[in-house]
């Protein structure tokens, strides 16, 4: 090692004993809060419940300004195809309903009651 490595080295660990130093005087214990009764503190921080329940609905007014709306023409559309997509699976399950009970009768039969 070269003189201005070893210099450097002595310098870094001077500064760390120096931090460890400091660091262990503010780690100093406190003077120790006073302490509440805790039912009582829990009784300050929390509101009654006609408070609460204001601060929910004029919460849930504000949410619900926030809303995009559909307009008429959007909500009829939608109901539309709710109403076809509907139509359409009762469809489905009509034909398969019919194809499984055509099956089991064919089944029975074949096998006899």
């Amino acid at each position: 090692m070269s003189e201005k490595e070893k210099q450097n080295l002595d310098e870094t660990e001077t500064t760390q004993l120096k931090d460890t130093k400091e660091s262990k005087e503010a780690k100093e214990p406190k003077a120790p809060k006073p302490k509440k009764d805790k039912a009582k503190a829990d009784k300050d921080k929390k509101p009654g419940i006609g408070k609460r329940i204001g601060r929910f609905f004029r919460e849930l007014k504000a949410e619900l300004k926030k809303v995009a709306w559909p307009s008429r023409a959007e909500t009829l559309r939608n109901t539309g195809i709710v109403i076809v997509c509907v139509i359409v699976v009762g469809v489905i399950v009509w034909i398969f309903d019919g194809i499984a009970s055509a099956l089991i009768d064919a089944l029975l039969s074949l096998f006899g009651r």
